[in-house]
């Protein structure tokens, strides 16, 4: 009895002496513990680098859904890979955290600190806010993994210690093993915690600084709450269309509100050691480029997010690195008709083509043109110029990568101008968005064909424009883009109202559409493309065609081939398999799943449809 008690103390002392996140790292060692202690650090340490916690969830997004929602194309030319052919068996899966995330961290603890945690803590009652908010969280993660895996065991999963539950059955999105339909258990689940949240009371204790979303700020969680339950409803649009417009009702007329600006946005905020050690991650910045899609739209319409999503390329001065600036000064020399000869790219924004069969094109050869010429002596030479615009992956990574093997000098911006201290940068991961939100209303009012929210889809969508621009400004003075916040840089070139007033005075933006609407969320969700390919797979836009090129202020993506066969974007994920004592239930999940005609005919097809992705 005695030891317990030393080591209770000593892992008060512990508290005492470190932060919260390793508070929980080191009771965690010991769950039996976490009954004893406060549920505040649990609740760290369950959200903790929310669905971005290891190399591969970035890495991940980059081969996956950043390519196939064409933000990015592979440096060397698109790849069929990450598609699928009719005409073989490749069938890839997309990655997305949120099966091996639930399961492995955010659910398990999550769920750990509402069952076992708070009650067993002798001040139970004063920790309903912390539950509540918990609940929600486990909740939204809970259904991001059915939105794109179909099914998993929900119900009876994490029982093993509980109930001793060892092979749980599996539940589907449409409907739980107890036979009721599961997206409404998720909206029940969240409405009742936000209900709890809105009859907080001063005798709660606040989350805070253990809060890395909303530091404890109990009516924003609730604002998140509902809008969740919007997003999560507008899914469902053509698989349940009464529960849609019901949800949307009921949430709208909620007193606590929706998100509605920018500090309501949900984003987690990481540790400032997240991601220090950038070493293969800056993969972004080395292995991909800009696509042609995004650059295309974003410039057609001389839009103020250019600069400072994308970096210019080499063919003209001011690259913000001193080796391509020389070997500009070279091509100048050699070619001082490079503005005609090379006329393709001397606009500096260049995206590469998406499509496969572009890879012997002028467009999509590699990231660097080689050109050839004959130096003052006499000797043949070449030089590589690089030719196609890279995305700032700063966004993504401290500094667009620092600490590595592979960064190649000419790839980043000049480390001694334009990095930032690595303890300067916080990296953060959005959830849901105040711009996200209001080209959610826009769609949800533009359908409706009246106001929503208090808004008209055109103010709504006007609105939103303004906001994602707002946004991204923001996050990269954040993440130090030099074009936004660095006045040394050779392109600063920073988003100002009197910009984002000149973008909304353009024609194509004073009528609204569906095209329009989801073109400008495709932007928005640059930092969070698995939610792009939600809404391409609800909505079918942007819409493909065999050149990029925006009409009437709508995006498209390109058209994908392969040796003149068309490739398909898969829609969704294949579901994992169990160890051999559960197989029994997931060969059953899946002869379930199959009954649905639109999921196809086996596990890893992943052309099939996930039940809420209607045609």
């Amino acid at each position: 009895m005695n030891q317990i008690k030393y080591i209770i103390l000593s892992f008060t002392f512990l508290f005492l002496a470190t932060g919260c996140l390793d508070d929980y790292r080191e009771l965690n060692t010991n769950p039996e513990l976490l009954g004893t202690v406060d549920p505040r650090n649990a609740f760290t340490g369950a959200t903790e680098n929310w669905n971005n916690s290891q190399r591969h969830h970035l890495t991940g997004k980059y081969s996956g859904v950043m390519q196939i929602m064409q933000y990015i194309v592979g440096s060397e030319g698109a790849s069929a890979s990450i598609y699928i052919n009719s005409k073989n068996n490749a069938r890839p899966s997309p990655y997305t955290p949120y099966y091996s995330d639930y399961f492995g961290q955010i659910g398990l603890r999550l769920r750990y600190l509402v069952n076992t945690v708070i009650p067993l803590n002798p001040e139970k009652e004063r920790y309903q806010d912390v539950a509540a908010i918990a609940n929600i969280l486990e909740t939204y993660e809970a259904w991001l993994m059915f939105d794109a895996y179909g099914a998993a065991p929900y119900t009876e999963g994490l029982k093993l210690a509980s109930e001793g539950i060892g092979t749980p059955r599996y539940d589907l999105y449409q409907q739980d093993i107890n036979g009721k339909a599961l997206y409404k258990v998720f909206d029940e689940k969240i409405k009742e915690n936000v209900a709890l949240l809105q009859s907080s009371n001063e005798n709660q204790y606040n989350l805070g600084r253990n809060d890395f979303f909303y530091a404890g700020n109990v009516s924003k969680w609730i604002r998140f709450g509902n809008t969740l339950r919007i997003k999560m409803a507008q899914r469902l649009e053509k698989a349940d269309n009464a529960f849609y417009n019901s949800v949307i009702t009921d949430a709208l007329a909620h007193p606590g509100g929706i998100i509605s600006s920018h500090d309501q946005s949900a984003i987690y905020h990481h540790p400032n050691e997240h991601n220090n050690n950038t070493d293969d991650m800056q993969a972004l910045t080395t292995s991909y480029v800009a696509s042609r899609a995004l650059v295309n739209y974003l410039k057609k319409y001389n839009d103020p997010r250019l600069p400072i999503l994308v970096r210019r390329n080499g063919f003209g001065n001011g690259n913000n690195n001193t080796e391509n600036d020389a070997v500009f000064a070279t091509l100048k020399k050699y070619y001082p008709n490079y503005d005609k000869n090379f006329s393709q790219w001397t606009d500096r924004y260049v995206g590469m083509a998406a499509n496969p069969d572009s890879t012997n094109s002028l467009w999509s050869t590699t990231a660097y043109f080689t050109i050839p010429y004959v130096d003052d002596k006499g000797v043949a030479q070449t030089m590589t110029v690089r030719n196609n615009s890279q995305i700032e992956s700063r966004f993504y990574v401290k500094n667009g990568g620092k600490v590595s093997n592979t960064l190649g000098v000419r790839e980043k911006e000049d480390q001694a101008l334009y990095d930032v201290s690595q303890d300067a940068i916080t990296l953060f991961t959005p959830l849901i968005t105040y711009p996200e939100v209001c080209f959610m209303m826009a769609e949800i009012a533009q359908k409706k064909g009246s106001a929503m929210g208090g808004k008209t889809a055109l103010t709504w969508f006007r609105d939103g424009i303004r906001a994602s621009m707002e946004q991204y400004q923001n996050w990269a003075e954040d993440m130090g883009v030099p074009s936004a916040m660095n006045e040394n840089s050779d392109n600063y070139n920073p988003i100002t109202t009197a910009k984002i007033d000149a973008y909304l005075a353009r024609p194509e933006f004073q009528s609204v559409s569906l095209e329009k609407i989801i073109s400008q969320q495709w932007v928005n969700l640059f930092m969070r493309p698995e939610e792009a390919w939600a809404y391409w797979k609800r909505t079918g836009l942007p819409a493909f065609k065999p050149q990029p090129e925006p009409e009437n202020g709508v995006a498209f993506f390109e058209e994908l081939k392969s040796g003149g066969d068309a490739l398909v974007i898969p829609r969704r994920n294949v579901l994992p398999t169990p160890n051999t004592a559960n197989v029994e239930n997931f060969n059953a999940a899946v002869e379930s799943l199959k009954a649905d005609p639109n999921y196809g005919t086996a596990v890893d097809r992943t052309e099939g449809r996930i039940w809420w992705d209607k045609p």
